[in-house]
């Protein structure tokens, strides 16, 4: 049962949003975000393990429901880069300093008036110049100036999480917009993403509604700060500059089954592979391979007998395919994750919900080192939230578990808690101060333990410093206008 206390404090800090956007009276500009600070003594260093083992929740950040896209199907999304969990919403990224409660920014969307965003990528963190740094792609209509034609824009922000600083944006225009209204035909919104987390580089795959050539791709490099547009592709890996991707479903002039590998830069195709399938699909967004799933018969009523994975030299463009797991006679669905590191993992099911299997790739050869489904007999099949640097982790019906990302063995991991040590504890007392005030539908608080619901659950992103999952609102928030709590977890072992 959430407290009193919480509850009221988060009314509390809805009162002060004010909903105006207008900066803090305490905040600094920093190319485009916002930044409280409160002038308390620094905080003590947050503990790391990397990977970690074993965790205990250690804040809840509350997001309040966003009255500009509220009968949209906008959910925020929960990352972490470094010591910083992050919230990504259309209307923007908000960073939560986790070593220091008091310490939050936030990076808008668009600045313009004229500009309406449609749709926004997972934050992701990525490395650039040795910095921790937020990665977000927005997708945007915008109704252009005097006689300037309405056009849909891809917009990506990388953003420095401990100054909250922008440290290089990248605006490319994808379309002409035939209208301005929600569903004007060339109204962009995102298909897909791949990242390379060692430089930044992002491929953003674009659909485009009502239009002929509907997909595309959009590459940007934060040294540059420029862009290249890829059109009639979807994104699967980039690594070093190279971009792998394949022609969307139903894309005229394009092969669905061939994998296109194409410099990012110059936009110039180097290599076309033929992989003779009905309909190839971009997995695994931050590998060194390139991931698809194929199946031969896209025709939704038959099934897909005969899917696989297809894994991907971006160099030489070698293929090596793994069967991923039992035919099945209903529609399979494929994930898969890249630890940042060495292995990629990826899980099997039916639309349907049903678990069928779980597979291993050695990420610097790219070949099967691992797998089991559910025949295999003494073990279930689970489903995978993340992966950091060696470690899965995920969650069974009985509790989160974590596998060695190499072998697929179980980890032994120290003993986790699902209760907050007593420092951590909300007091009856606590209420929240000015400086805790959000200036705009960015997440207010400062981390009130008083609305975790006391189960925790698998994190959806790790660092070093720890883990983040979004959790449902319940309890006494029903009389709060919560669209969801960032758990954030800190590390034990």
């Amino acid at each position: 049962m959430v407290t009193t206390t919480a509850v009221t404090a988060a009314l509390i800090l809805l009162a002060g949003c004010g909903g105006d956007d207008k900066k803090s009276d305490s905040g600094s500009e920093n190319k485009g975000g916002e930044t409280t600070t409160s002038a308390t003594p620094s905080a003590p260093a947050v503990p790391s393990f990397d990977p970690p083992k074993a965790f205990a929740p250690a804040a809840a950040y509350p997001v309040m429901r966003d009255k500009e896209h509220q009968f949209s199907e906008e959910k925020s999304q929960s990352g972490i880069a470094g010591q910083v969990a992050l919230i990504g919403r259309w209307t923007g990224l908000t960073g939560h300093d986790v070593a220091d409660p008091n310490k939050t920014w936030t990076i808008k969307s668009a600045e313009a008036e004229t500009t309406k965003v449609t749709d926004a990528t997972k934050p992701v963190a990525v490395k650039v110049d040795g910095k921790d740094v937020a990665l977000v792609a927005y997708t945007e209509s915008d109704k252009g100036n005097g006689t300037q034609k309405p056009s849909g824009l891809v917009v990506v922000h990388w953003v420095d999480v401990m100054t909250g600083q922008k440290v290089a944006e990248v605006a490319a225009k994808v379309s002409t917009l035939q209208g301005t209204g929600d569903t004007a035909a060339g109204t962009p919104n995102v298909a897909g993403v791949a990242y390379d987390p060692e430089t930044g580089q992002v491929a953003v795959g674009v659909s485009l509604m009502g239009s002929v050539s509907k997909y595309q791709t959009v590459y940007a490099d934060p040294k540059t700060q420029k862009s290249t547009i890829l059109p009639g592709l979807s994104p699967a890996a980039v690594h070093e500059g190279v971009v792998a991707g394949a022609p969307g479903p139903a894309d005229p002039g394009g092969s669905a089954g061939t994998v296109v590998l194409a410099d990012g830069a110059s936009g110039k195709v180097t290599k076309q592979i033929p992989l003779k399938q009905a309909s190839l699909k971009p997995l695994a967004a931050g590998a060194k391979h390139a991931y698809f799933y194929g199946d031969k018969d896209s025709a939704y009523d038959s099934g897909t007998k005969g899917q696989a994975i297809f894994v991907v030299d971006l160099s030489t463009g070698a293929v090596t395919q793994t069967e991923p797991a039992p035919p099945s006679d209903s529609n399979v669905e494929v994930e898969c994750l890249a630890d940042q590191a060495t292995a990629v993992v990826c899980t099997t099911g039916t639309v349907q919900g049903s678990s069928l299997g779980i597979v291993g790739f050695d990420d610097a050869t790219g070949k099967k080192a691992w797998g089991y489904t559910e025949d295999s007999g003494g073990r279930v099949v689970p489903r995978v939230t993340a992966a950091f640097h060696g470690v899965v982790y995920a969650q069974t019906e009985a509790q989160p578990v974590l596998l060695d990302a190499k072998t697929g063995q179980d980890l032994p991991s120290a003993s986790s808690s699902s209760s907050p040590g007593s420092s951590e504890t909300p007091s009856s007392g606590d209420t929240p101060s000015e400086s805790d005030s959000p200036t705009g539908n960015e997440s207010p608080g400062n981390g009130d333990l008083g609305l975790f619901n006391g189960k925790m659950a698998s994190p959806a992103a790790v660092s070093a410093y720890g883990g983040v999952y979004g959790q449902s609102p319940s309890g006494d928030t029903g009389s709060v206008d919560l669209e969801s709590v960032c758990i954030f977890l800190k590390p034990t072992a």
